[in-house]
């Protein structure tokens, strides 16, 4: 039949179209013109650019041709499949099968992508469309080291019908393909594509309604080569190979016996003729016995000879492999275990084929080799699509709220496979990888940092690698004004000369300077960690926004330093910046358990309420495992389940463990790449025999063990130094006798899988790998000796600029066994090598390191060091107590410190050490009497006459009187001193200063007297220095004690020393700060002054790294915050914090004054409330004074506003006998809480009138009148409103009105919003007291408003009852 005659035939095709089945507007690729091609002509046409015979040599011509023929083949079977579920009849199937039967719709005019310009398929009868929309998938990629620009698609097809007729003519609405049925409808199909890709007409398999066989020519054009059909080949060429895809024929025992239902398909087939079908022979479906063995295996190479196989046509072997699954559907004795089920596997695997052609249909290699053994999917992420999601919706809240968030992701070890198997990344990393693009997309900052285990990273050094890149990445994104604003504020709201020691590359937001810079290696000397963190934390809050979210990526964590951790926890829980960062960390989960710094910093992230997602990764699931290994064997899924099976029963799911498996199963030859079959194949029973071991290690270990002794060698002293091992400690140790050709065998290493080359490094391909070369290590303590040795002899006289080598060969020489090194010069050298370290390493707080440098470095010390080393002993001994003490090594630092003071020859020597004992029993032991003494003793030593405590009562007032006079004149006190470097005056000046910190806490009462006796010594010796201004304020604060007129003669002073502050000692400014602000400057100035000064003082603090003074500047910012009627719902969010914070770091004394607020805050917003009584027995009033007045003020302002002024009647009594009797003197606190006090001593003279409240309300008047002519400002307004009450009690109304007029007026005008609504609130009692509703009305509202907006729910509910009492 020719082209004209199928035209006549079939005219509807002339005016139907897929666009007229689907509508126009669904058609994909509407602008180019669409035409309809007989399938008969379309194969012809397609025959000229068929995929010709060599494989290996095809055109991109060619290869478009294949897509588009597998794309039409998918489209039939699609076809097979929809009308075998529309209940068409099993004839009606198999007539549809015609070559005629079928049209092919293209796109005329050249495509972008080319290969896929067939549009649908067109069934004549029943006239069905099929259209075919293909998405974009993947470039194809040749595993040969050649790429092509053919993508693989996403193929979707949608088939429509042009009758309304639900069941078509002949069709049994009753009928259902049975599973016999659509095997039979398999076979036939595998005829129909068979002669489609071969090029002879399909015809011969068609079948008309009698069985009748039409013949006609074949479809190949004369002129193109076809393969010649009359060659006889067995369908199978491995059919009789011991190495199958995991199917083997079905043996005779195994037949199915047969049923009535398929007796009756049976006969069916017999009624189609097979004779016809197969004119070479006659076949017919006979149950055979066991004796009739040799007829049935001559019936079966009888049944295949027909079929030239279309591998060797030259067609690839996946698409053979699906011709010959479906033909041996044909066959119910003799076919193998991959013969198709059902049809919708068929389009399964044609649909796989075209989604990744470069992987499954076209040949990959040109031939098998060890290097290229597997190929396996870089990018592609397996059986991860839950956590996926998890991790992407995280980093979207991120973006979105601007709220930081973290991500802890945990699994086994086993994320990758290896050897010749390219890096496979289905676990932690390659996870992550995962939400990359969607940082980029939302225009934020992604940086990636990795831990090792390596014992020369340096602690920090890795968050630093990071913050360093991510300062390179933000000069690379920003153009020039952005990164001047961006420098600008970074100057002027952090300390940028830190900074930039640390991260250089900050530089380049303000240069033309575009070189990148490496990160230092440690932080730098005279920095602590705390200055850092306070640093980095500002920096952050610049950085990052909601519009630029910050994404930092750091992998191991269970090698990670608890430095770097802690510098993270500040960056993620700093709520007061507005930081937008999205962390995420991922670590082994059998390496971090309970306990395991990584799970205390995950719960820690947690109790400051920053959101952490915990995800765990277990093994892959067993259809996750099949395709990775279809992928990486590039077979079809179907074909590969065989063998994944058995896998994963054998390896738990594990990716790594698998790899490792199935590359002992290639070196054995159980797995093998046929050059005949050109693809994997393998046996399955051997396989299921395999007697894996359970221990990857030994796999690993089994494989090492047969490399050369230099090469096994070269793997150990890679794993001694972790990871990897950096080239150029390769490259010297190869110079070394003992370590010869080091560098070629780990290039060997390289080739043989073990190791790859990471920029300037060797890499252990996974740390299972470096794991088990450690292991094969017999005595680890002197290998790594006589390695840190050889490095020794190498850089003993080299610079060492950046500490790396010095770090290194320490680690190993410290690893190993000192008692190996007999020179005495070598150890000499060696110990000072540890102590210069230590030192580094507690200047940047990494303690533990400072700690394990300098105990080494003792040990290295002779035995005679007291005799012939003295100094050196002296140095070593005070720097172990160093590092001792924040390791909470307390007893061995105290140890240290003693053998100092014993074996000391002069001041020089011990006066160091008295200074830190005293530090560690005050602030670790809490034996205060003990700091005194080692704290006294010091002074002593150094020529100061200091008196014991009962010395210092008796000359307290004299003390403290000499001091005042030297005050009086500020102005002649600051021209006379003198900037002094005398140690012996420096030192002196220090041990006062910490001895009035001492006695502030153990005996506040005589704190005056050692405070007058430091500003003597410091005027009369004429001393500036950097303790002269605390010095002075300090005394100070302590004359401005019992509102005397020597408080304005301190204040001018402490101002004058304020003046001349040296803010280059932060710690000592935060601590003048603390004590000016906090003590005196509440007295003289608005207290909303003093809280915004308080405030800076802690941001010098925290610069500084002095968390202690830190700590005290929060408490009185926090106390004087609710003293003035700061909000209190954000008061409590901030207390919250500072509470955490104070808990993660030990600071015991800090955490109870904390709760105290908290407790308060609580019940004046009226939540509820533990309170404070269990605090306020009598032992506990007389044994902590400086606490006492803590409680006193929490309770007495609860009771001022809340009522109930019984539930401190015994508190008020004791406090103010106090007062009376000068045990307590009056400070700033004191005026606050009498003013409480006095307000409650009111309201219980209402309830009782007991006279003597009158008298403790007058004592209360004089107080805080008093307090009020040093600042109107402070305490006017609380003067006034204890006027009015005691006018109220008394009767004198005018009086009250005018003093809660006065009252109201002057909280308002200093702002103090609780005051004023607490002032509405006692005027509008009076009021409604004596009939005035109309001004009690307007009070309670006005004291309602007030009460809203300080946040106190249960007062703003108060005055509502009182508002609606007065309404009823």
């Amino acid at each position: 039949m020719n082209n004209s005659d199928f035209d006549l035939l079939h005219p509807q095709l002339n005016n139907y179209s897929l666009a007229t089945a689907i509508g126009e507007e669904n058609r994909p690729n509407k602008a180019l013109p669409v035409r309809s091609i007989p399938l008969r002509r379309w194969i012809r046409e397609e025959g000229r650019n068929s995929y010709h015979h060599d494989p290996l040599d095809f055109s991109k011509d060619g290869k478009a041709s294949l897509i588009r023929k597998v794309t039409v083949a998918y489209a039939v079977a699609k076809v097979l499949q929809h009308v075998s579920e529309c209940r068409y009849s099993i004839d009606q199937i198999l007539r549809l099968l015609l070559i005629d039967n079928f049209a092919v719709r293209v796109y005329e005019g050249k495509l972008s992508d080319l290969g896929w310009e067939v549009e649908g398929v067109y069934v004549i009868s029943p006239e069905l469309a099929v259209q075919i929309r293909s998405n974009w998938q993947s470039s194809i990629s040749f595993f040969d080291g050649t790429a092509d620009d053919l993508t693989g698609r996403n193929v979707q097809t949608t088939i429509t019908s042009n009758t309304t007729d639900s069941h078509p003519h002949h069709a049994r609405p009753d009928a259902e393909v049975g599973d016999c049925d659509e095997r039979m409808i398999c076979y036939y199909l595998g005829r129909f594509l068979h002669s489609f890709f071969c090029g002879v007409d399909p015809q011969r398999i068609a079948v008309e309604e009698h069985g009748r066989m039409e013949n006609d020519d074949d479809l190949c054009d004369p002129n193109v080569s076809e393969p010649s059909m009359k060659k006889n080949f067995f369908l199978s060429p491995s059919k009789n190979s011991a190495h199958t895809t995991g199917h083997s024929l079905q043996k005779d025992g195994d037949r199915k016996p047969r049923t009535k239902e398929t007796s009756s398909n049976y006969q069916q087939m017999e009624r189609l003729d097979f004779s016809q079908m197969f004119p070479s022979h006659s076949f017919s479906y006979v149950s055979l016995t066991g004796s009739d063995r040799s007829k049935i295996q001559n019936t079966d190479e009888s049944f295949h000879a027909n079929f030239y196989p279309l591998l060797e046509a030259g067609y690839p072997p996946a698409l053979s492999q699906v011709v010959i699954n479906l033909l041996e559907c044909g066959s119910d004795l003799f076919r193998s275990d991959d013969f198709y089920q059902s049809l919708e596997d068929v389009t399964n695997d044609l649909h796989i084929l075209l989604e990744d052609p470069g992987r499954f249909l076209f040949d990959q290699f040109k031939a098998p080799s060890r290097d290229q053994a597997l190929v396996v999917d870089k990018e592609k992420l397996y059986d991860r699509a839950k956590e996926t999601a998890l991790l992407t919706d995280a980093f979207c809240r991120v973006a979105l709220s601007g709220n930081s968030e973290a991500v802890c992701v945990s699994g086994f070890s086993g994320c990758f496979a290896s050897w010749s198997v390219s890096i496979t990344r289905c676990g932690k990393t390659r996870l992550v990888q995962s939400v990359f693009e969607s940082v980029d997309a939302s225009g934020g900052y992604l940086v990636v940092q990795k831990f090792d285990e390596t014992p020369t990273q340096s602690p920090l050094s890795v968050v630093l690698s990071a913050l360093n890149d991510l300062c390179g990445m933000i000069v690379e994104k920003k153009n020039q004004d952005e990164l001047r604003e961006l420098y600008e504020n970074i100057t002027n709201s952090t300390n940028l000369a830190l900074l930039s020691r640390v991260l250089p590359n900050i530089v380049r937001m303000n240069s033309s300077d575009t070189a990148v810079h490496p990160v230092n290696q440690s932080v730098s000397s005279g920095m602590n960690f705390h200055m850092l963190v306070f640093a980095v934390m500002r920096l952050m809050r610049i950085i990052s926004s909601r519009s630029r979210p910050v994404m930092i990526f750091l992998d191991d964590l269970q090698w990670a330093d608890t430095a770097s951790l802690d510098l993270v926890h500040a960056i993620l829980s700093d709520v007061k910046g507005s930081n937008c960062v999205f962390f995420v960390g991922s670590y082994r989960d059998q390496d971090v358990k309970q306990g395991h710094f990584v799970d205390e910093f995950m719960h820690s992230l947690s109790a400051y309420e920053v959101r952490c997602t915990e995800l765990h990764l277990d093994g892959l699931t067993e259809d996750a495992l099949n395709q990775m290994l279809s992928d990486a064997l590039c077979v079809t899924p179907r074909l590969c389940k065989s063998l994944s099976s058995i896998v994963y029963y054998k390896t738990r799911g594990s990716p790594f463990f698998t790899f490792e498996f199935l590359n002992s199963l290639i070196d054995r030859g159980i797995v093998i790449y046929s050059l005949r079959e050109r693809r994997w194949i393998w046996d399955v029973d051997q396989i299921h025999a395999e007697d894996i071991t359970d221990n990857v290690l030994q796999m690993i270990s089994d494989k090492m063990a047969i490399l050369d002794d230099k090469d096994k060698k070269a793997l150990e002293v890679a794993a001694c130094f972790g990871i990897k091992i950096n080239e150029s400690f390769a490259r010297d140790l190869s110079r070394t006798p003992m370590y010869t050709d080091l560098q070629s065998s780990l290039d060997k290493a390289v080739e043989n899988g073990f190791m790859e080359r990471d920029d300037s490094n060797y890499r252990f391909v996974h740390d299972k790998v470096r794991e088990a070369a450690y292991l094969s290590i017999d005595s680890k303590d002197e290998y790594h000796f006589n390695l840190g040795m050889a490095l020794y002899s190498i850089f003993a006289d080299k610079n060492d600029d950046n500490g790396i080598a010095t770090r290194t060969l320490l680690a190993h020489i410290n690893h190993g066994i000192p008692s190996l090194l007999t020179c005495k010069e070598t150890r000499s050298y060696l110990a000072q090598l540890n102590y210069k370290e230590s030192l580094k390493s507690f200047g940047s707080s990494d303690f533990t390191s400072a700690y394990q440098y300098i105990k080494a470095a003792i040990s290295l010390s002779p035995e005679d060091s007291w005799s012939n080393h003295h100094d050196q002993r002296i140095k070593f001994l005070f720097q172990f107590a160093n590092a001792a003490f924040p390791c909470g090594r307390i007893q061995e630092a105290k140890d240290s410190l003693n053998e100092i003071i014993e074996n000391g020859r002069g001041i020089h020597d011990t006066f160091p050490s008295y200074i830190l004992l005293a530090k560690i029993l005050f602030s670790a032991c809490n034996d205060l009497s003990q700091a005194f003494a080692a704290c006294r003793m010091s002074l002593q030593m150094l020529g100061e006459d200091v008196p014991d405590v009962e010395g210092a009562k008796n000359n307290l007032t004299s003390q403290v009187a000499k001091a005042k006079t030297l005050l009086k004149d500020s102005e002649l006190l600051h021209s006379i001193l003198v900037q002094t470097d005398d140690w012996r005056i420096l030192a002196i000046m220090q041990a006062y200063d910490q001895l009035v910190t001492i006695t502030y806490t153990s005996h506040p009462n005589v704190m005056p007297h050692y405070a007058g006796r430091w500003v003597q010594f410091t005027v009369v010796n004429r001393v500036s220095c950097r303790y002269t201004s605390k010095c002075i304020v300090t005394l100070g604060a302590i004359l401005c004690r019992d509102l005397s007129q020597d408080a304005r003669i301190a204040y001018r002073s402490a101002k004058k020393a304020l003046a001349s502050l040296d803010y280059s000692h932060l710690d000592v400014a935060a601590s003048v700060f603390l004590t000016f602000y906090g003590l005196i400057g509440g007295l003289f100035e608005p207290i909303q002054a003093c809280i915004d000064m308080l405030r800076r003082g802690y941001e010098m603090a925290m610069q500084a790294g002095n968390l202690s003074v830190a700590a005290f500047l929060q408490l009185f910012v926090l106390s004087r915050s609710i003293r003035i009627g700061a909000n209190l719902s954000n008061l409590q969010k901030e207390i919250d914090i500072e509470l955490k914070m104070a808990t993660h770091r030990s600071q015991t004394f800090m955490t109870m004054r904390l709760r105290f607020y908290r407790e308060t805050v609580l019940a004046l917003i009226g939540e509820e409330s533990s309170g404070h009584s269990a605090l306020l027995s009598d032992e506990y009033l007389s044994s902590n004074p400086s606490l006492v007045e803590a409680l006193c003020l929490n309770e007495a302002l609860c009771s001022a506003y809340l009522g109930n002024p019984e539930r401190i009647h015994h508190l008020s009594k004791r406090y103010l006998e106090s007062l009376q009797q000068k045990r307590y003197s009056i400070t700033q606190r004191s005026v606050y809480i009498i003013f409480y006090f006095g307000l409650s001593t009111a309201a219980t003279y209402r309830n009782n009138g007991d006279p003597h409240q009158l008298r403790k309300l007058d004592y209360a008047i004089s107080i805080v009148a008093k307090a009020a002519k040093f600042s109107e400002w402070n305490f006017k307004n609380k003067a006034s409103l204890l006027k009015a009450e005691l006018a109220s009690l008394e009767e004198d109304n005018d009086e009250a009105d005018e003093q809660y007029d006065f009252a109201i007026a002057a909280a308002r005008s200093s702002k103090f919003i609780n005051e004023e609504g607490l002032a509405c609130e006692l005027a509008g009692l009076h009021c409604k007291k004596h009939g005035k509703v109309a001004k009690a009305f307007n009070l309670f509202s006005e004291a309602e408003r007030c009460y809203q907006a300080w946040g106190s729910t249960v007062k703003a509910h108060q005055m509502t009852n009182e508002i609606n009492s007065l309404t009823t």
